[in-house]
């Protein structure tokens, strides 16, 4: 027998061996897919989480230049980085109020949405990793539509764990004021 090379160095030990690493690998991959991460957000009372892998950036926030006839819900155009982007105020565009200071607030930059866009928040809060389980699909209690809503994380979810937040789906959202 070679120095260093025993009895787990067989190919039938190796194989059994790996087929375990494997399987831990899959049950790591799958217990990291039952949690998601949301970047939370404050607009007035209420709290909304973005999913974060669809946050580009977070940004102080920034008085807009108006776009005439746009709904309320788009406040204008911002330069970010060399690019106009729209801006788009997350609170009017779930149909709750929003606080018309902008320039006051945050700006978080939407990733991958088909034009540049951005939702203008009263404040970040900070980032929340839920299970998917904990997340309420039955969330008409919220006030808010299907359209741009997937889900509701329950009080004690979150930074600031007070009360809960409203998931927001971005990509529908954005589809809505930009397609």
């Amino acid at each position: 027998m070679r120095a260093g090379v025993g009895r787990a160095s067989t190919p039938d030990a190796l194989r059994e061996e790996r087929t375990r690493a494997l399987a831990r690998r899959g049950h790591a991959a799958t217990a990291a897919a039952a949690a998601r991460s949301y970047l939370v957000c404050a607009c007035g009372a209420d709290r909304f989480g973005l999913a974060l892998g669809q946050v580009a950036q977070v940004l102080p926030g920034r008085v807009p230049t108006p776009l005439p006839g746009a709904p309320p819900a788009i406040l204008g155009l911002i330069a970010l980085s060399g690019r106009v982007v729209s801006l788009l105020a997350l609170a009017r565009a779930l149909g709750r109020s929003a606080d018309a200071d902008h320039a006051a607030g945050h700006v978080v930059l939407v990733r991958g949405a088909t034009i540049p866009v951005a939702l203008a928040v009263d404040r970040v809060v900070g980032v929340a990793e839920i299970p998917d389980a904990a997340l309420d699909t039955a969330y008409s209690d919220a006030g808010l539509s299907a359209e741009a809503v997937s889900g509701y994380a329950p009080a004690g979810a979150g930074p600031g764990a007070e009360s809960g937040f409203v998931v927001v789906d971005l990509p529908r959202l954005v589809r809505r004021y930009f397609s």
